[in-house]
């Protein structure tokens, strides 16, 4: 998803020298030292981090992996080190630190600055840079400095939403959000949202990461990823009003989330509440149910559909009727596993190993006959059923 768009400046990499006479001021002055930082207006950074970044990267602690990684306390670790995140290979391999002027320069311009990168140019004005720094700086928990405190997880505009359109906070955040897709075979393909008042969107489309933000006063925006089915991404803006009239279980609108393809509509309707659980563990019976069931993925490999039929086995190992191996494991904070992870090696096709992480709150009915869409952290999509016994295909 390139949520980031504008300028791009034509130079090499910024010296820090460079970078402050492209800010207009003189090298003397360093904008970039702690004391200058600390002096910046945090509203004018926060700006800056809603219109070019939000949608992106969360700063919170144990916030969500988007597009980009999730920044908490990024100046104190190396480029490209946050674990579980996949990196591009120039990020990977870079080994500096993060300090406020290589930010600065990589924001002024990713591609000169860490050539090689998949980071798309970012719409920061000049005078904007160091205010955005010291932004991240204190949001992310690089900083313990007393000025400004770090705002909510939503932006700060949260509590304006919450206080100026209570219907439609309401709505979003104690109701369920059911999306419906359609798809080129003429069928349609539904799953349920949850909008969550800490800027994150959870559900039950096992791939799916999403955040939402008051992009300013007046616009609500969220973003949706890792989708399984076209469009595997997309993010949707709109004025935060309550539907009139809204019934729950129907229909309330629609939208075109592809420009350029306005025939191509996205149906949304509210359930009342929220019938499944939001963070924990997965359905006590679950993990018996998968133990004893068969996970048959039909993995699109270039132009074929490669079928695995995946056994989960309780000592953490995948085997399967095809040859393909593999592994699982569960993870958390604070004594609780709230994901699941697990990789396939071998998958006909593939070179390498295919992965993906998902939580487990989204296995908190397990049924025979359930069928899903996904996508590996490698690109491939691949839809999903459960089927019972442990039989290979075809028998």
């Amino acid at each position: 998803m390139i949520c980031m768009t504008g300028i791009r400046v034509n130079r090499s990499a910024l010296s820090a020298a460079a970078l402050l006479l492209w800010l207009g001021v003189a090298p003397a002055q360093d904008p970039y030292s702690e004391a200058e930082l600390k002096k910046l207006d945090p509203a004018a950074g926060e700006q800056a981090w809603q219109q070019n970044c939000a949608f992106c990267h969360t700063a919170q602690q144990g916030g969500p992996d988007m597009s980009g990684p999730n920044l908490y306390r990024l100046f104190k670790r190396k480029v490209g080190s946050k674990d579980g995140f996949a990196y591009s290979e120039a990020l990977a391999g870079d080994g500096r630190d993060w300090s406020p002027v290589l930010f600065a320069q990589y924001i002024a311009d990713p591609s000169a600055t860490i050539p090689g990168n998949v980071m798309p140019a970012v719409n920061v004005s000049a005078d904007q840079v160091a205010a955005l720094t010291a932004y991240v700086m204190r949001i992310s928990g690089s900083v313990d400095w007393d000025a400004a405190d770090a705002p909510a997880a939503t932006g700060g505009l949260d509590a304006d939403l919450r206080a100026n359109e209570p219907e439609f906070w309401k709505l979003y955040t104690e109701n369920t959000v059911k999306f419906t897709i359609p798809r080129d075979n003429g069928e349609t393909y539904s799953f349920v949202a949850y909008f969550n008042d800490d800027g994150t969107i959870t559900g039950n489309n096992r791939g799916m990461k999403g955040i939402w933000r008051m992009r300013d006063k007046r616009t609500f925006c969220y973003a949706l990823e890792r989708l399984g089915v076209h469009p595997y991404e997309w993010m949707h803006c709109f004025r935060p009003r309550a539907p009139k009239n809204l019934e729950f279980g129907s229909v309330a609108g629609s939208f075109a989330p592809v420009k350029g393809k306005d025939d191509f509509q996205i149906e949304y309707g509210f359930i009342e509440g929220r019938p499944h659980p939001l963070e924990g563990d997965a359905h006590p019976d679950y993990w018996t149910f998968l133990f004893s069931t068969t996970s048959r993925y039909e993995i699109k490999v270039d132009d074929k559909t490669e079928i695995v039929d995946a056994w989960f086995n309780p000592d953490k190992t995948i085997t399967s009727a095809q040859g393909v191996t593999g592994t699982w494991y569960t993870r958390g904070e604070d004594g609780k596993q709230t994901e699941m992870c697990y990789s396939l090696v071998d998958v006909p096709g593939v070179d390498g190993k295919l992965s993906e992480c998902f939580a487990l709150v989204v296995m908190f009915n397990p049924r025979v006959g359930a069928r899903w869409p996904s996508r590996f952290d490698e690109g491939n999509t691949y839809w999903a059923e459960t089927v019972a016994g442990r039989e290979p295909l075809g028998r």
